[in-house]
Formats: structure tokens, C-alpha cells, sequence
């Protein structure tokens, strides 16, 4: 008996030793050309991914491109041309500059973001002055220039140039200078730690590791990639055509070509000249060889671990007979599952004759099995229930498919009716020999809650139809698209509900909510939490209406899937709260609202810690404006110099006031000295180039605007304290001349 054992032991594990050599072998000896495939193909889709992200930021500047010059071609008012690039200038922080060139190339309109760069494009006119609408020039890489040096660290910048047009009439061009900092930045970064170099079409190296090969092209024309990697260089020549790409590997280099056409992103017109990019994935051969030497210490644990299961394996092989063992816990099991399953369980020979029944169905049925044995389930049957065609039915496919399942109501042994969920199989056990199994549920509470729930869905019904007509209801996915809304949401909005579902919620929002009001809602409802608040919304013919409205996530599985919003009309409360408290001529807040407000705002930043900046804007010279040109051009003035003050102040924070005749009062919190002194020389600016004609100024032919501010950090602040000294620091203005800003510190 032993030796048999040990016989079948040792047959056992030299067979699974010859089939783990046999494998290892074969992969061992293949390893370091899967890894180098695998690391191949990781390295192109890292590649392809960066050119991906890189094209998609082109389309962004296309855009942005097109955009400006169709609002050229529609307004050719260059205040409002300013105002619009000088807010995309603020939120594109990498364009340097947006040029308007005439048709000659000289400088028509600048808009420069902190640089002092003055390029000339006369150079290009040959190439640009061939330009249709809606073509785009991408101009050779050039370095940027500060005074007309090259600045430090050196920044490459390629000037996107399109043609504009008055009227289908060749009007001028649109320059933007796009800075390159961001494309080297995508390519330089790597999963594996790999180089990848930037080359043009000279073959001047734009990025690497080593500062002092870049950009050669400006610093040092033997620089090139040729000279630089003089042994790689001639391996591409020598298993890479001049215009092919691909990956070559030899004993020194493993070396991935690439090619871009920055122009193609932008252009369907082949004739532009193209601006083309060679991409130089230089790989260290001592990633594979680590990735290999990684690999063949995981196969030694490997080893170890398989031969120890194999000896156990052996050992159960030699010790038992695995099929008389299997078998004999099948039926165990079989056995076992029978007897305890919750459903009742019943077996008949080919005649319908009952031959073994399990504990459930004795429960469910009332009948014992020697109750029921070789009896037929006729036994079970109800009368009133059924018709004779619902019994053939069930017949005709057992014989036919085999197999049937549905619901049917039976007699239990005391007369009561059950309803029962039912499947039996016709099972054959050879050619000619076959049984019935059946197996069911009792299922007749469930039907009777089943009922319970249908009478309260309807119920709910009418509930629901009370909601859809009478309350502000809307749902939106995680995107902001309108998924539904209610009948009484439509009655205050004024659209439909197919105008609304599926468009985003934006279509409601009012053009004079900021921006940042909805960057902290979306903010504080992504990270799941509830938001309660006021918003003005605009309806479909164009008027304001507000809501109070809260809004709550929507989940599934504990995932947020959207937002539901549930809003009381306010709008009659609102404007009788606006009435209150903005003044009637400029449409600003007033002085009982400032009154007010900065009592608010002063409690509330010293809670948080912070400043709280006040300050006073007097329009120079204004009873001498009025003697002149009338009350009714004064009051026109006061207007247009309220209204440049709301498009100039942005932030949620931030509040206009009219304190009284020419007196305009501006209020803000956390911001420092310099940022609030910018912030005003901005409003000064923007008043002076507004060019309303005041002849008898005595500092300017144009209405101009002294302001005076305070910037406070004090626990014992207080608004007759920052008033008195705002005040007192306009007065400094006007005494200095007027036309100027002063902001002053009190900590």
C-alpha cells in the first residue's frame, strides 16, 4: 500500500515539474521581447495620449481665435472689443498678447498681458494677406523679448494670425501670441521617466533635461540634433527613412520618431504653410533589462510556490480516489440541498406518480410524503382558479420544450387556496426513461402586499400630480442637464417642458449673477451637500424673477447621480426689498443699504480674520459739469459712471453704493493694499474712457473720478471709523490734483 502511494506520488509531481519547466523555459526565454513590446506599446500610447491632450489644447485657442474676430466682424467698437479680450486675456493666463494688425501690418490695438514685448509682423504679410475666413497662420517658434532681449527663463511662442473682415472685405488681422511653455510641459512629462525632445523643422532641439541644448536655432547654430546626438542621429538615418516614424532598438539606443503638424490641428487648408514637429523618444535600454531582472525574481517565489502545491497535490492524488470521493460528496450535497431548500420540492415518475417530496414542500402543502407518495400532484389541484386550456398549456411545453414556469393557485391539505410561483423540468435519464421535477414558492403574501403597493402608488399618484402643478420642481444629472421639471416651474419660467429637458441649466441663468455665485454653489453641492439660497433667473420673454430655492443631491449605490432643486417664487418680495434699497437714478445700492451692509460686512470679517476695504469715489468738478451741460446730462453722467462701476466690480463680495449727489461708495473684504489699488485704478481708467466731454474741467477735457480708500485689519474697527478715513484720504486726493487714486493701510 505504501509503495503505491509513493508511486503515485512520485508520477504526480514529476509531471507537474516537466509541465512548469516546459512553460518557464519558454517564457523566460521570451521575456525580454514581451517586455520589450509591452514597454514599446506603453511608451506610443503615452505618446499618442500627449498628442491627443496637445491637439485638443490647439482646437481650444482655434476657438477662442474665431471667436474674437467674429465679434470684431459684428461690433467694431473697439471700448467693447477691450472689454472682451481684456476678460479673456484674464481668464487665458498664458496668451502674451492679442494684437489688431490693419492691412499693412501696422498695430491697429494691443492688449498685452504683463509683457513689453513690441514684435512686427511685416514679415508675414506675403504669407497672411493670402489667408481666407476662417484660416489660421501658425508663425515660426520665436523666443520671447522683454526691451527687446531675450528674458530669463527663455519663453518659445509661436503667433496664431487670422484674417479679419468688415462686410466679406478684408478688414485687418488678429494676433494671438501663444506661449509653448505648456506644449513642452506635456511631452517632457512621463509615466517612465523617459525624454522625449522636441525638434523643428532645422532640427534645433526646443526642450530636453539639459537647459543649454534648447533652442539653439537663437543661441548657437551648430546646436543642432544632428551634432548633439551624433551616434543616434546616424543610427535614425540608418534604420529610419528621413520622413518615416516608428521605434528602432539596437545595443546603445532605443529610440521612438514621432512627427506633429501643429498647422493641420488648426487648418483644413493644405496651402498653409505647416509648422511641423519632430518628437524624439530616446528609452534607456536598463528599463527592460530592470523590468526582465523584476520579473525572473517574482518566477523563483513563483517556483517555490508551485512546487510546494504540487507536492500537496500529488500527495491528495496518492492518498485518495478523487472521483469515488467527488461523487459520493455530490449526492451529499445534493441530498442536503434537497432536504433544506426553501422551496418546495417535488419529484414524479413518467406516469405523474409522486416519488419523493422535501421538507419544504410538506410545510407549504400540508401533506406528509407517505401522504402524498405515488400519489399524483392532481392531488393539489384547485377548481375555480384554472381553466382546462391553462393546464394543457403547461403540458404542451414540458413536452415540447421541456421545461415551464409560472404562477398557479393550489389546495392546501385544509382546503385553503395559495398562490405559488412554479417551475418544472422534464428531465430524462436515458433514451426512453425521463422524470418530473417541480419546484415552487409560495408566493401569496407577496401577491397580497404586491396589491397593498399598487394601492398606494395610486394613492401617491394623486400627490404627485398636487406637487407637479402647484410646487417649483426641476432634476438634473451631474452635468447641469435638465432631466424634468415641474408644471408650475414651467408657469413661472415661461418655457415648456420640451424647451427645458435636456438642455443645461444655464438657459435660466441671469446675465447679472456673477459667475462666482454659481462656481460656490456647484461646489458645495458636488461634495454632497445640501444648498439653500436665493437665485435670479431669467425667463423666456427676458424678465427677472427670483426663487428660494434648496437644492439636494440625488444618489444610486451611494454615487451622486444628480441634483434635485425645490424653489418658492419670491419674486414680488424681492423687488420690494430692491426698491428699498437701491437708488432710483443710478440703479446702485443706496446709503441706507451701505448703512446696513457694512455693519454686516465688518462682523463678518472680523469672525473670519479678515480686511475690510471702503472707498469713496467723487466725479471731479460735477456742480461745474451741471451749470454747463444741465441737470438732465448730470443725471445721465451719474448713470453711465454707475454703470461702468457694476461691469468693473465682479465679485460676489464686492458692493457699489451711491452715498449721495456725485458720491459713489465702494466696499469690499478679504483683499489686501495693492489688490484694492489696482482694483480702483481700474474703475478710474475705466470712467476716464467712457470720453464723456467735460469742457470745463480744470484737469481734463473728459469726466474723471478722485478716489480715496482704506484698507482696515483691526478688531476694533467700525464704520464710522473706516467712513471718516476714506474720506479724509479723498480729500488728500483732491488737494494733489484729482484724477488719482490713493489706498492706505490701517492694521
Amino acid at each position: 500500500m505504501k509503495k503505491n502511494i509513493s508511486y503515485a506520488f512520485l508520477k504526480s509531481l514529476l509531471f507537474f515539474t516537466f509541465i512548469f519547466l516546459l512553460v518557464s523555459i519558454t517564457y523566460i526565454k521570451n521575456l525580454e521581447n514581451i517586455y520589450t513590446k509591452e514597454i514599446n506599446n506603453s511608451i506610443e500610447s503615452e505618446l499618442n495620449l500627449k498628442i491627443t491632450t496637445a491637439k485638443n489644447n490647439f482646437k481650444i485657442l482655434k476657438k477662442d481665435l474665431l471667436y474674437i474676430s467674429e465679434v470684431y466682424e459684428i461690433n467694431k467698437n473697439y471700448s467693447t472689443i477691450k472689454k472682451e479680450l481684456s476678460t479673456l486675456l484674464a481668464m487665458k493666463k498664458s496668451y502674451m498678447e492679442i494684437y489688431f494688425l490693419k492691412n499693412d501690418g501696422t498695430f491697429l490695438l494691443k492688449l498685452k498681458n504683463k509683457t513689453d514685448m513690441e514684435p512686427t509682423y511685416s514679415k508675414y504679410l506675403p504669407i497672411i494677406s493670402q489667408l481666407k475666413k476662417g484660416d489660421i497662420y501658425l508663425s515660426p517658434i520665436e523666443l520671447k523679448k522683454e526691451n527687446q532681449k531675450i528674458e530669463n527663463p527663455k519663453i518659445a511662442f509661436v503667433s496664431m494670425i487670422t484674417p479679419l473682415f468688415d462686410k466679406d472685405k478684408p478688414d485687418g488681422f488678429l494676433v494671438i501670441n501663444y506661449p509653448l511653455t505648456e506644449l513642452f510641459n506635456i511631452f517632457s512629462s512621463s509615466n517612465f521617466n523617459l525624454e522625449t525632445l522636441l525638434i523643428n523643422k532645422d532640427d534645433y532641439i526646443l526642450n530636453s533635461k539639459n537647459d543649454k541644448f534648447n533652442f539653439g536655432f537663437e543661441f548657437n547654430k551648430n546646436s543642432t540634433f544632428d551634432n548633439i546626438y551624433k551616434n543616434l542621429s546616424t543610427a535614425i538615418s540608418k534604420n529610419l527613412s528621413e520622413n518615416s516614424t516608428g521605434t528602432f532598438k539596437n545595443d546603445d539606443f532605443h529610440v521612438n520618431i514621432n512627427k506633429i503638424n501643429l498647422s493641420s490641428w488648426l487648418n483644413n487648408n493644405s496651402q498653409i504653410e505647416p509648422l511641423i514637429l519632430k518628437l524624439v523618444t530616446i528609452i534607456d535600454n536598463k528599463l527592460i533589462d530592470i523590468r526582465v531582472n523584476t520579473y525572473l525574481k517574482s518566477i523563483m517565489w513563483l517556483a517555490f510556490l508551485y512546487f510546494l502545491i504540487a507536492m500537496i497535490i500529488s500527495i491528495i492524488f496518492a492518498n485518495y480516489n478523487i472521483r469515488e470521493k467527488e461523487t459520493r460528496l455530490r449526492l451529499k450535497i445534493s441530498d442536503n440541498v434537497f432536504e433544506n431548500s426553501h422551496d418546495g420540492i417535488l419529484i414524479t415518475d413518467r406516469n405523474n406518480k409522486v416519488q419523493r417530496v422535501n421538507k419544504s414542500f410538506t410545510k407549504i402543502t400540508g401533506y406528509t410524503e407517505k401522504e402524498i407518495l405515488n400519489k399524483s400532484p392532481k392531488i393539489l389541484k384547485s377548481t375555480g382558479f384554472h381553466t382546462k386550456l391553462f393546464y394543457k398549456n403547461i403540458w404542451d411545453n414540458l413536452n415540447e420544450h421541456l421545461h415551464w414556469e409560472g404562477e398557479i393557485t393550489n389546495i392546501r391539505k385544509n382546503g385553503v387556496p395559495y398562490t405559488e410561483e412554479l417551475s418544472i423540468s422534464k428531465i430524462y435519464t436515458d433514451e426512453n426513461d425521463f422524470f418530473y421535477i417541480a419546484s415552487f414558492v409560495d408566493i401569496t403574501e407577496s401577491k397580497k402586499n404586491k396589491k397593498m403597493i399598487e394601492d398606494k402608488l395610486e394613492e401617491n399618484k394623486t400627490y404627485l400630480e398636487i406637487i407637479n402643478d402647484y410646487l417649483i420642481t426641476i432634476k438634473v444629472d451631474i452635468n447641469g442637464k435638465i432631466l424634468d421639471v415641474s408644471d408650475a416651474f414651467c408657469l413661472i419660467c415661461g418655457y415648456s417642458k420640451e424647451e427645458l429637458i435636456g438642455h443645461n441649466h444655464d438657459i435660466l441663468r441671469h446675465p447679472e449673477t456673477p459667475r462666482e455665485f454659481y462656481l460656490s454653489m456647484w461646489e458645495n453641492i458636488y461634495s454632497g451637500k445640501n444648498w439653500e439660497g436665493e437665485i435670479k433667473n431669467i425667463k423666456k420673454n427676458g424678465e427677472s424673477y427670483y426663487v428660494h430655492t434648496n437644492i439636494s443631491p440625488m444618489y444610486n449605490n451611494n454615487t451622486i447621480t444628480g441634483y434635485a432643486l425645490v424653489a418658492v417664487d419670491i419674486t414680488d418680495k424681492k423687488r420690494i426689498e430692491e426698491m428699498s434699497i437701491t437708488d432710483e437714478l443710478t440703479q446702485t445700492y443706496n446709503r441706507r443699504y451701505f448703512n446696513i451692509t457694512i455693519e454686516k460686512e465688518i462682523a463678518r470679517a472680523k469672525r473670519d480674520n479678515k480686511t475690510v476695504a471702503f472707498a469713496i469715489l467723487d466725479i471731479d468738478f460735477f456742480k461745474q459739469y451741471n451749470d454747463t451741460y444741465g441737470h438732465n446730462k448730470g443725471d445721465k453722467a451719474l448713470q453711465d459712471v454707475a454703470l461702468c462701476l457694476k461691469e468693473t466690480i465682479h465679485r460676489a463680495s464686492d458692493y457699489t453704493f451711491r452715498l449721495g449727489g456725485e458720491e459713489f461708495g465702494i466696499l469690499t473684504t478679504d483683499i489686501n493694499q495693492t489688490n484694492f489699488h489696482n482694483l480702483l485704478e481700474k474703475i478710474r481708467i475705466n470712467v476716464e474712457d467712457l470720453n464723456i466731454e467735460h469742457t470745463n474741467s480744470k484737469i481734463s477735457s473728459k469726466i474723471t473720478v478722485s478716489i480715496g480708500g482704506v484698507v482696515i485689519n483691526n478688531k476694533n474697527i467700525n464704520s464710522k471709523k473706516i467712513y471718516k478715513l476714506a474720506d479724509k484720504i479723498l480729500y488728500k486726493v483732491k488737494d494733489e490734483g484729482r484724477n488719482k487714486v490713493f489706498v492706505e493701510e490701517e492694521l
